[in-house]
């Protein structure tokens, strides 16, 4: 039987290092990040460079000037001397919500039940718990494990017993689990698993809700008895959906409907927790 082959590594690795950033890191690289530039209350930022030497072409990094070099001829090759690491990726520590869910579910309600006014918790939470609010690498350098490494290697830094993440393609991409944190599914409230099942059986799936005008496109094919089942309880959970956050009675228009499912029907985002190892609890 012949022998695998050996695994390839990537030798620009070897010229990685983790250090400790600024919010000007994030903002060169807030663009590539498919959320706000807002972060949050900003308490840490840590940066990924190249600091070893190597010849590249400037159209092989989109980011050129962001990372701290000068644009020049598209086509040019350029030395990276060691006194300018090539900056290839952040990562940006907040301070937490006052109120999560899922917070009080991974720590068996530690806060919820501290019995503490609002700005007592609120002192509590800062000094305990530090929220992972973004992580970016550069496209050139994703694929090679860099995000876990830097989640991995920054978690002790921030110095709180506790450190969270929410990220809504936890499912697709798990990096914050690769980096040692423990994922807890969200929890699907009841009125949305009925709509799934709604659509589910009338044949519409994910991919036919991914945006407002394709769902509604979706249901203009159906027949009508299937097309009437759907919309209503389309019409119900969106109901149900306005009036958890506002707390009154809402019917919303029909294109206004789609747009909350396509939205908001499959978004549940995936709750991470890190906990110091010596943390008692």
């Amino acid at each position: 039987m012949t022998a695998p082959p050996p695994k390839r590594t990537c030798t620009l690795l070897a010229g990685v290092r983790i250090e400790a950033g600024a919010t000007a890191d994030w903002r060169a690289l807030a663009p590539l990040h498919y959320r706000s530039h807002h972060a949050g209350a900003v308490t840490d930022v840590f940066r990924i460079v190249y600091a070893g030497e190597f010849v590249f072409r400037n159209s092989d990094f989109g980011l050129a000037s962001a990372a701290g070099h000068e644009q020049g001829h598209p086509q040019s090759e350029i030395p990276n001397p060691k006194s300018l690491p090539l900056r290839i990726g952040v990562i940006v520590y907040a301070r937490p919500a006052l109120s999560l869910a899922a917070r009080d579910r991974a720590t068996g309600g530690r806060y919820r039940s501290a019995g503490l006014g609002r700005t007592s918790l609120a002192s509590l939470l800062n000094r305990e718990v530090r929220l992972i609010s973004r992580v970016v690498i550069t496209p050139n350098w994703r694929g090679l494990g860099l995000a876990s490494r830097l989640v991995a290697e920054t978690l002790p830094r921030v110095g709180t017993p506790y450190v969270e993440a929410l990220a809504a393609m936890g499912h697709v991409h798990p990096f914050f689990e690769r980096a040692g944190m423990t994922a807890y599914p969200p929890r699907v409230p009841p009125a949305a698993e009925r709509l799934r099942a709604a659509l589910e059986a009338v044949g519409l799936g994910r991919t036919d809700r991914r945006s407002g005008p394709a769902l509604g496109a979706a249901l203009e094919r159906l027949a009508p008895a299937g097309r009437r089942l759907a919309e209503r309880e389309i019409d119900r959970w969106a109901r149900s959906y306005l009036g958890a956050k506002n707390h009154r009675t809402n019917r919303p228009a029909r294109a206004r409907a789609l747009a909350l499912v396509a939205r908001h029907l499959d978004a549940a985002p995936v709750y991470y927790l890190w906990r110091r190892k010596e943390d008692p609890s």
